[in-house]
């Protein structure tokens, strides 16, 4: 396990934010306490589609936060949950794998988020960890055929829904690139 030290809100308790983050953040440290981790789902609003990601992963068992774009924030969450009880039970992920137990035998694939996202995608993380950047990985589901977003021929709503977070944000364009 990595020992490198942790500076979240359980960790580290500080008395900042407002009565809005208070709350939210509380009941975040208190899921992370009692479960090990904590699903946030974010309904996209203007963005290309919705998002789901882990926030507890790297406190309790020093793996990397999950994120899973383009699905439903309840199906993200979904997947993000079960990520980490795969990670729980011992079966940690690794940049560039291929995973065929987090979505319902559906092989995803992980690869590590660039820090530049990190503002845009994952704040209530960021608030609860209160000492950026934290490790956070990212994980791409395929279309009917197998393919992933970054595949020649890949299903169009497939490439687009899921942004390539392993770009640096400044080095990317398109819809989730203008979110901020």
């Amino acid at each position: 396990m990595d020992e490198s030290p942790c500076f979240c809100l359980l960790c580290a308790p500080t008395e900042w934010g407002g009565p809005v983050s208070e709350e939210r953040d509380r009941h975040i440290a208190k899921n992370v306490a009692d479960y090990g981790w904590h699903v946030m789902g974010v309904a996209g609003g203007d963005a290309p589609g919705d998002w789901g990601y882990s926030i507890g992963l790297w406190h309790t068992l020093r793996s990397p936060e999950v994120s899973v774009f383009g699905l439903p924030s309840q199906t993200a969450m979904n997947v993000a949950n079960a990520a980490g009880a795969a990670i729980r039970d011992g079966n940690p992920l690794e940049p560039d794998q291929r995973r065929g137990d987090v979505l319902n035998g559906y092989d995803v694939a992980v690869r590590p988020v660039h820090p530049s996202w990190y503002h845009d995608f994952f704040g209530a993380g960021i608030d609860f960890y209160q000492t950026p950047p934290l490790p956070i990985t990212q994980l791409f589901w395929p279309d009917k055929d197998g393919r992933f977003p970054w595949d020649e021929g890949v299903n169009e709503h497939c490439r687009v829904s899921q942004p390539l977070l392993w770009v640096p944000k400044d080095e990317t364009t398109g819809p989730w690139a203008e979110i901020s």
